[in-house]
């Protein structure tokens, strides 16, 4: 140029305008379906400046080949145009409450979890919504031509129905009582024209289930609430009066303390304000007495999880965009619901492992709750009686977090006695059945007085594994290498890991050896058979995942209980979580310290937790009740502070424990899982990445800490052997940036068939 000064890189001369005014367009990030943790910029052309919005499904150009790619658009503005951008080439308009709010916390969970924004979007907006077809209607007009001859009756009887208005096809064809046919001749002759357009889905009156009854008044209505109850609605009303209203408030109760009422308290005074509020559950299946009870107090809810049809998960998330919609009731998914108009979040047992996403983004919807709080300036309640130690510890450590504690039950209801029945393993001798004496004689006592009864025993199928009586060996499954277990009622082995099913051999599977193949380890259908041979008048439910396949198959069984036409309730864990039952006298727990052996490091807090929900379900109204704690050894200490509902000595503890070995809470942790087919390529990848991770974690934080590869706990999953690398730091160590850095120095990229990056982990196995 003449004056000696450079162009910019990137800038194109025919580009420049000429009247000294910097020209502008339309710029929309995208998030690209490809393996990159960063969103990309693209020209809006002219024809799709309508079309392009948040939330679209867009096709682009990427890569140094520019291969035409999906995307989701995240935003739309205006931008000087210095510099050439590749242009979007198509585009689904996809569905309209993509909000700026939203956008923003998807983003902040790509960047948490180390997760491409892609998939992180796919978790907003599932594929069913992304590229659902639009929904069309036909109208009908008369044209007002005179017609050239005579009509038939059915023809003038359409044209005086339709008059000088619009209809739907279907309506005025069923209104004038004609045929499709009529209405056919009429549009040949000029005479009526139809006309197709687009328009939203109606809501289906089933996402309503309120709507019939208007929310109408409850007896719960008329509780007085107690004054812990009292204190806690007030804190996070006022919260929700004020201009910046986030706060988190855990709400730290017994069981039977009346947290659910507290949840109905807030969230009212929020309606009341004209905002909408989301409520989180553990699982929906297991949510059925809660979203009952909600349904009956709120005029507009509705239920949102990830197995709704796509036309009703579509449906409901467009009502709860429109403003329809007062409560979303809904498991981790629901976090993301496209509330405009947000003024609370509940979290309900929040310390429940179900939070926290199994697959890519492996997001907790706790901490997600949390941050879409602070981001729309609301409250977040969490609520537990035996809360997350990470929870416990934001209490000690953090500002915005607040403790609410509701140390007694609601009047009418008492904690049970609590005692402990040790009882040897039942694998030593299995001929004694799997109930211990003292729990035999409760639930005798129990039902004499027609009483009901509430068992967990945390072992599905009959026999924990198969084991030969002569060499030792034990049946596995070919796949994994868990050993199987035996399902008497299907006759079936089956692999709680990788599904597999087989018959039972006969003999054992060492040809060499042919000896008789026992049943080791009792399981829940033992149980049931024990206990119906014990009380053969007795009527028994049992709620495993074995025999409740459907949410419908848990709602008729928990309604049967409910009204008295069951007397004993059997199950795993389903049976520990948010049941409420009036009649209940007596709650056990069977093998409680079996789970304290498994090489996880929460494994005490498992325990403990499940320990104090199953007691907590007894003494839910007046007269005396009991919880026996079945034990195979000596109890720990661990069992003693729940036998006495003590959890703040145990976090002390516990939370001592995990300072000293270096795990969460007291540091930040990320778990690097490799897995692959082929013999020792996950080993010799993992410490290869090892080695580079651990040479970068030098120079990156003085007290971050990259541990040596070792095999995962369940060492196999389907055909891929499995190795992890766990990384970890103090609080401030942005785990996070060091990974991303890494990753765009090309170094973390193994050469292996599955790689998983899990911000702090969960799940350990």
């Amino acid at each position: 140029m003449g004056n000696g000064r450079q162009m910019p890189r990137g800038r194109q001369l025919w580009l420049v305008p000429t009247g000294g005014q910097a020209g502008r367009h339309l710029v929309a990030d995208v998030a690209v379906r490809a393996p990159t943790r960063h969103t990309q910029a693209f020209a809006v052309p002219d024809e799709w400046r309508d079309a392009v919005r948040p939330g679209a499904t867009v096709r682009v150009p990427y890569g140094r080949g520019q291969r035409i790619v999906e995307g989701l658009c995240l935003r739309v503005t205006e931008q000087a145009w210095d510099s050439t951008r590749l242009p979007i080439v198509g585009v689904q308009p996809g569905p309209p409450w993509l909000s700026e709010q939203l956008v923003e916390l998807a983003l902040w969970v790509s960047d948490y979890y180390l997760c491409p924004p892609w998939k992180t979007l796919a978790a907003f907006l599932p594929a069913g919504l992304r590229k659902a077809r639009p929904r069309v209607a036909t109208y009908v007009r008369a044209t007002g031509a005179a017609p050239s001859g005579s009509l038939t009756a059915r023809q003038v009887l359409l044209l005086t129905t339709l008059g000088d208005q619009e209809m739907r096809r279907a309506d005025v064809l069923a209104r004038a009582g004609v045929s499709a046919a009529t209405l056919r001749g009429l549009c040949r002759r000029g005479l009526v024209e139809c006309r197709t357009r687009a328009e939203p889905a109606p809501v289906p009156s089933a996402l309503l289930p309120a709507a019939a009854t208007g929310g109408a008044a409850s007896p719960e209505d008329a509780y007085e609430l107690t004054p812990g109850q009292e204190a806690a609605v007030r804190q996070v009303c006022a919260a929700g009066e004020q201009r910046d209203a986030f706060r988190v408030f855990v709400l730290f109760g017994v069981p039977g303390s009346g947290k659910t009422e507290v949840y109905v308290r807030a969230m009212r005074d929020a309606i009341r304000r004209g905002r909408q509020v989301v409520l989180l559950i553990p699982e929906i299946a297991l949510a059925t007495q809660i979203v009952d009870r909600l349904a009956r107090r709120f005029q507009r809810v509705v239920v949102l999880h990830s197995q709704l049809p796509p036309r009703v998960r579509r449906a409901t998330l467009a009502a709860i965009a429109a403003g329809a919609v007062d409560v979303v009731i809904g498991t981790r998914s629901a976090v993301f619901a496209p509330c405009p108009k947000l003024g609370l979040i509940v979290v309900d047992e929040e310390q429940e492992g179900s939070f926290k996403n199994l697959a890519a983004p492996y997001y907790h919807a706790r901490d997600v709750a949390i941050k879409r709080g602070q981001l729309e300036r609301v409250p977040v309640l969490l609520g537990s009686a035996t809360p997350a130690l990470e929870t416990w510890y934001n209490v000690q450590h953090r500002s915005h977090f607040q403790l609410i504690h509701l140390p007694e039950r609601v009047p009418g209801a008492s904690l049970p006695t609590v005692q402990l029945a040790q009882r040897g393993s039942p694998d030593v001798e299995p001929a004694c059945g799997v109930l211990g004496p003292e729990l035999r004689a409760a639930v005798a006592e129990t039902l004499d007085a027609g009483q009901q009864a509430i068992l967990l025993y945390n072992r599905r199928g009959y026999a924990v594994f198969l084991r030969c009586t002569r060499c030792g060996l034990i049946v596995r499954c070919e796949r994994c290498g868990a050993h199987l277990v035996y399902h008497r009622v299907e006759h079936v082995l089956k692999c709680h890991r990788c599904a597999v099913r087989t018959p039972p051999p006969a003999h054992c599977l060492d040809s060499t050896c042919d000896g008789r193949l026992g049943q080791m380890g009792l399981a829940i259908q033992r149980l049931e058979e024990d206990l119906r041979a014990l009380f053969p008048q007795a009527r028994l439910l049992r709620l495993d995942s074995d025999t409740m396949r459907r949410r419908e198959d848990y709602q008729t069984a928990l309604g049967r209980f409910e009204s008295g036409e069951a007397d004993i309730l059997l199950g795993t864990q389903m049976v520990a979580k948010g049941l409420d039952f009036p009649r209940v006298r007596l709650a056990g727990v069977v093998e409680a310290d079996a789970a304290l052996s498994l090489p996880d490091f929460r494994a005490a807090e498992k325990v403990f937790q499940l320990i104090v929900q199953v007691v907590g379900r007894a003494g839910r109204r007046e007269g005396p009740s009991l919880a026996i704690v079945q034990t195979r050894e000596r109890p720990p200490a661990v069992i003693a502070h729940a036998l006495r509902l003590d959890y703040e000595t145990f976090a002390a503890q516990e939370l001592e424990l995990r300072r000293r070995f270096s795990f969460s809470p007291a540091v930040r942790m990320v778990r690097l899982l490799l897995a692959d087919r082929r013999p020792y390529r996950a080993r010799d990848e993992a410490e290869r990445l090892a080695a580079v991770l651990r040479e970068r974690a030098g120079r990156a934080h003085a007290r971050l800490r990259v541990d040596s590869p070792e095999p995962c706990v369940i060492r196999r999953r389907g055909e891929l052997l499995r190795y992890q690398i766990l990384i970890r730091g103090p609080q401030g160590a942005r785990i996070q940036e060091f990974l991303d850095s890494a990753g765009r120095d090309k170094e973390l990229a193994p050469r292996v068939q599955r790689f998983t990056i899990d911000v702090d982990p969960v799940d350990w196995l």
